[in-house]
């Protein structure tokens, strides 16, 4: 009997401890619900909290941004390992009349190569040294004006929790629909 009760007593103690142990705040699973998005990407596919009939994510080569029929897709993602090259002079007028939003994943120069191409994208990124954001975004508006967008990693006991990104793409998903519906308006 004494061996049952300290078996009972010793699940007890787990029991309360798993229990106390438990993180009580809330994992952000949001999830876009709106209208079916096309968005083209650049590099890696993201996680994203999203199923493929919601959101259809296709993989392009950088060197296409400037030929593909941008009607085709509401947005572009273009992942940190294309960042560098994506700041290429040749594609900054693509990105400032190409009436869809571009969003530059881990970007540490923020938006600026991309706009401006009197640094290149390591110069910008050695002066802004942007690590709070992990993706910026931007939709030119013509005659070398745009409209952007930063979106940041969540904080978690005072830290960048950079673990969980996929609530990010979340947002972007919600920026893109608003952005198709005022272009349709």
């Amino acid at each position: 009997m004494k061996k049952n009760i300290k078996i009972i007593s010793i699940l007890l103690i787990i029991l309360i401890i798993s229990l106390f142990g438990c993180d009580s705040t809330k994992t952000n699973t949001e999830v876009y619900k709106g209208n079916k998005l096309n968005i083209a990407v650049v590099g890696k596919i993201p996680k994203i909290n999203e199923d493929d009939g919601t959101i259809d994510l296709k993989k392009i080569a950088l060197k296409d941004i400037n030929r593909i029929h941008l009607k085709s897709y509401d947005a572009v993602i273009i992942s940190k390992n294309y960042l560098s090259e994506a700041a290429n002079r040749k594609y900054e007028d693509t990105y400032l009349n190409g009436s869809i939003p571009f969003f530059f994943v881990e970007s540490k120069a923020s938006i600026l190569p991309f706009v401006d191409n009197t640094l290149t994208y390591e110069e910008y990124a050695d002066r802004v040294n942007n690590n709070e954001d992990y993706i910026d975004g931007l939709l030119g508006t013509g005659n070398g004006q745009y409209q952007t967008w930063q979106y940041s990693y969540r904080v978690k006991n005072n830290k960048f929790d950079r673990t969980n990104v996929k609530s990010i793409y979340t947002q972007v998903f919600k920026a893109i629909e608003q952005i198709k519906i005022q272009r349709t308006n």
